[in-house]
C-alpha cells in the first residue's frame, strides 16, 4: 500500500487561489467554425487566373493556366499542374494568338 494513496490532496486557500490567474476560455468547435465562416464570407476571393488555349495544326487544343516559350518550344502547366512540352511548329500561331483575344484572354506568341 502507498502511504499517499488515501490522504486527500492539498488544497490552495483562498488568498494563493485568488493569486492564480483563471484558467483560459477555450472557444467551442462551434464557436471557431462560425468565425471561420464569417472570415471567409468577408475575405476577397484571389483573381481567378486566366485559362490559355493553345490550337494545334490538327484543330486540337492545349488548355494551360501558365506557359513560356523557350526556344522552339511551348511549355505549359495544366490545371491539374502537370508541366509539359510540345514543339512550337506544331502549334497554328495565329489561330492561337486569334482564339485568346476573342476570349479576352493576353497571350504572347512568337512572330
Amino acid at each position: 500500500m502507498y502511504a499517499d494513496q488515501g490522504a486527500p490532496a492539498p488544497q490552495p486557500d483562498d488568498a494563493e487561489a485568488a493569486n492564480q490567474p483563471a484558467p483560459a476560455e477555450q472557444p467551442s468547435a462551434r464557436d471557431s467554425d462560425s468565425n471561420f465562416r464569417s472570415r471567409m464570407r468577408s475575405e476577397p476571393l484571389p483573381p481567378e487566373q486566366p485559362e490559355y488555349v493553345f490550337v494545334r495544326q490538327d484543330g486540337s487544343l492545349i488548355f494551360a493556366v501558365a506557359y513560356s516559350l523557350i526556344n522552339d518550344r511551348l511549355q505549359y502547366v495544366t490545371v491539374e499542374g502537370l508541366r509539359r512540352t510540345v514543339p512550337l511548329n506544331t502549334l497554328d500561331l495565329g489561330a492561337t494568338q486569334q482564339f485568346n483575344e476573342q476570349r479576352g484572354v493576353s497571350i504572347r506568341m512568337p512572330a
